[in-house]
C-alpha cells in the first residue's frame, strides 16, 4: 500500500487514528504497525482512566497484549492467503474457504477428542474417590505412631537402627498401604 510506503520511507502522515489498518504483510515491529499499537495503547490507557477501571496495568503489559493480538491476527490472515496448488496455480477463493473449513473441522474434532478423554479421566477419578477417601481415613486413624520411620540417625558414632514391628492387623491392609506408598513414589507432590 502506498500510505504504508509513504509513512516508512517518505514523509507520509501515518495511520489514521480513527480507522487504524494494520499492514499485515509485516510484523508488529514495523514502524506502521508500531504506530497503530501505540495509538491503541493510548486509547486503552485513556479508557482506563475515564472509566475508572478497578485495576491498572502497566504500559508494558498492555503493549504485550496488543502485540500478541496482532500476531494472532497476522497468523489468521496468513492462513487465509491463497496457496499454490499441486498443479502450480494459486487457490481460488472457494478453494481457500474449503481448506480453512477443513482445518477448522479438524481442530474441532481434536478438541472433542481431548474433551472426551478428559471427561473419561474425570469419571475414572470419581469412581476411585471413595477408595482414596477410605485410604486417607485409614492413614489418619493409624496416625504417626503406626508408620515406620524413613530415616535413621547416626549421632556420636552410634548408629540407631529402627526395627519394624509386625502388627497382627498389618497383613490385612498391606496391599492398601502399598498403594499409598506406590502413589507417593509416582507423584511426589501429591502429599
Amino acid at each position: 500500500r502506498q500510505d504504508v510506503y509513504a509513512y516508512e520511507y517518505e514523509d507520509g502522515s501515518g495511520p489514521d487514528p480513527r480507522h487504524p489498518t494494520f499492514d499485515l504483510q509485516n510484523g508488529s515491529k514495523s514502524s506502521w504497525n508500531s504506530r497503530i499499537i501505540n495509538l491503541l495503547l493510548e486509547e486503552l490507557e485513556k479508557m482506563g482512566r475515564e472509566d475508572s477501571w478497578p485495576f491498572q496495568r502497566s504500559e508494558a503489559y498492555l503493549r504485550e497484549i496488543l502485540q500478541h493480538r496482532y500476531k494472532r491476527l497476522h497468523t489468521i490472515w496468513m492462513a487465509a492467503q491463497p496457496r499454490i496448488t499441486a498443479k502450480g496455480a494459486l487457490e481460488t477463493p472457494a478453494e481457500v474457504e474449503e481448506r480453512l473449513i477443513a482445518k477448522k473441522d479438524e481442530m474441532l474434532k481434536l478438541t472433542r477428542q481431548t474433551t472426551r478423554q478428559k471427561n473419561q479421566m474425570s469419571d475414572k477419578n470419581r469412581e476411585d474417590l471413595p477408595a482414596w477417601q477410605w485410604l486417607q481415613l485409614l492413614v489418619k486413624t493409624l496416625g504417626e505412631g503406626s508408620m515406620s520411620s524413613e530415616e535413621s540417625d547416626i549421632e556420636n558414632q552410634i548408629e540407631m537402627v529402627l526395627c519394624v514391628k509386625n502388627m497382627v492387623w498389618h497383613h490385612v491392609i498391606e496391599r492398601e498401604l502399598d498403594i499409598v506408598d506406590h502413589q507417593r513414589l509416582m507423584d511426589d507432590d501429591i502429599f
